[in-house]
């Protein structure tokens, strides 16, 4: 009788650690897979791109800006940029910025990394650490300081976060190598007044233009008869 009891209370317990290591798993499912991912390119370089973009959405459509450096038309944002007290982390993570690249800008957070540094790096840039963590500027230089809105919608705007997509290591066609993508989603809600600067601006200028979301999820829009392709990162607006 005893021997049954003990073994009752043995097979309790195993059950119970069972479906706690199931629940781990699948809670963490989407981790254990970027783990696995590190092993595989541990020793292999890994190209980041970590940057905000904004959801601005006008009358069930959504507002993108032609690209400055790619032709395309792309949401409002652009790349996180870091501090001077990164410099460690430069060092201890094996950091080489994207310096050769044409449009990189100093302390924009572009850069390569080996494999083994994926989860640390992940783990920093979501203490919000030596980094920027504001996401003012890009608003600032992409649509004030062209002249799209006035100075002052800085102050009448509400800025509010939605989302992360999911980062996940992926091959790149255009750097022959793997690379991690890291994009934070805000949206912006904006007045009516400046909702209706935007409409009549963007009649005019074709810098910018509010899109449906089936061009974004088409990846291209016909502007002016023309063909104009949508940045494939466009749909995490959505």
């Amino acid at each position: 009788m005893e021997d049954f009891l003990l073994f009752d209370i043995f097979l309790g317990l195993l059950i119970n650690v069972i479906w706690a290591i199931i629940g781990f798993a699948f809670a963490n499912r989407k981790r254990i897979k970027m783990y696995l991912d590190v092993l595989r390119f541990w020793n292999k370089d890994i190209r980041f791109s970590i940057a905000y973009l904004y959801r601005i959405k006008i009358a069930n459509k959504y507002l993108l800006i032609k690209g400055e450096h790619i032709d395309q038309y792309q949401p409002v944002g652009g790349v996180y940029k870091v501090y001077d007290s990164f410099k460690e982390l430069e060092t201890k993570f094996e950091i080489r910025f994207e310096n050769e690249v044409g449009f990189y800008e100093d302390g924009d957070l572009r850069f390569f990394s080996k494999g083994k540094y994926v989860l640390k790096i992940l783990d920093w840039f979501n203490s919000r650490k030596n980094r920027e963590v504001s996401v003012y500027r890009e608003f600032l230089e992409e649509i004030i300081t062209d002249n799209i809105l006035p100075n002052e919608a800085l102050r009448n705007i509400r800025i509010e976060y939605i989302k992360q997509i999911e980062p996940r290591i992926r091959f790149s066609t255009n750097y022959q190598k793997e690379e991690i993508l890291i994009f934070d989603i805000y949206e912006i809600y904006l007045p009516k007044e400046y909702e209706n600067l935007i409409c009549n601006y963007q009649s005019k200028n074709d810098t910018i233009k509010l899109i449906d979301f089936r061009d974004i999820e088409k990846e291209c829009v016909q502007i002016n008869e023309f063909s104009k392709k949508i940045g494939a990162h466009s749909k995490y607006i959505l």
